[in-house]
């Protein structure tokens, strides 16, 4: 199945995890691929292994809380592959703190590059995915968004405004063919997900009952990626200014 032939996606967070998974699954299904990521080894990389795909791959070092280096990447790849038809947004940090001992330098980073990286990033995407009659965009929140996690207060807000943000853009410009959804992830396998650093004192086993239907606590980024490329596709034509759930059934 080749649903993104002669389709033009952009990727932020790129190089690792459910970035890095989706870049491949468009890849294996004919996409020409915009890549964007903090890392410059593992994006160089990452361009590296898509060689063997039949399309166009570019790439630009970025980072997603700095407003004019987004735009000055996000336009010079639109212009090299002459447009940008979807966007999977990923880029962001993780970040595990008691909000009592919490810093406000380390509630400002979080708010940087997850809330204010998801606006910088859609609002230099917008108008290249708006040339299009129809255009898709995806935004990563999590499932923390819903569910209340201990020690995730602050990243939590910020997956939590990226949801609301990411309806808004729904309601502002489905007129204009976009389609604007989000997904929430659970645990996913990903570098991010492995620097989940628990505070002294507490019981991991506090962790274990947020999932009581037995699933595994960390799904591999693939499962994500798969449900992304469906929301970047004409397959979502009737799915617009939601959220799906990839968490293995919490409840």
């Amino acid at each position: 199945m080749k649903r993104f032939l002669n389709k033009n996606i952009l990727i932020t967070g790129a190089a690792n995890g459910i970035g890095k998974a989706t870049a491949f699954r468009i890849a294996c299904e004919g996409g020409n691929l915009a890549l964007i990521d903090n890392n410059s080894e593992k994006l160089k990389e990452l361009c590296k292994n898509l060689e063997h795909f039949s399309i166009k791959v570019v790439s630009s070092v970025c980072n997603v809380s700095d407003f004019e280096e987004v735009k000055k990447s996000i336009d010079k790849l639109a212009e090299e592959l002459d447009g940008i038809n979807g966007l999977s947004h990923n880029a962001g940090i993780l970040r595990v703190y008691k909000t009592h001992e919490m810093s406000l330098k380390q509630w400002n980073e979080l708010i940087a590059v997850n809330l204010t990286g998801t606006f910088n990033v859609n609002k230099h995407a917008l108008p290249w995915l708006l040339k299009n009659k129809t255009s898709y965009l995806v935004n990563t929140s999590s499932s923390a968004s819903e569910q209340p996690h201990p020690w995730l207060a602050a990243y939590a807000a910020t997956k939590g405004a990226i949801k609301s943000f990411t309806r808004s853009l729904f309601i502002e410009y489905f007129q204009q063919g976009l389609h604007a959804n989000c997904v929430l992830p659970g645990g996913i396998t990903t570098d991010l997900a492995n620097s989940f650093a628990i505070p002294d004192g507490v019981n991991i086993n506090l962790i274990k009952t947020l999932n009581p239907l037995g699933q595994k606590l960390f799904a591999e980024p693939e499962r994500a990626a798969s449900v992304i490329a469906m929301l970047l596709s004409e397959d979502a034509e009737h799915i617009n200014g939601t959220e799906i759930a990839i968490d293995g059934g919490k409840v």
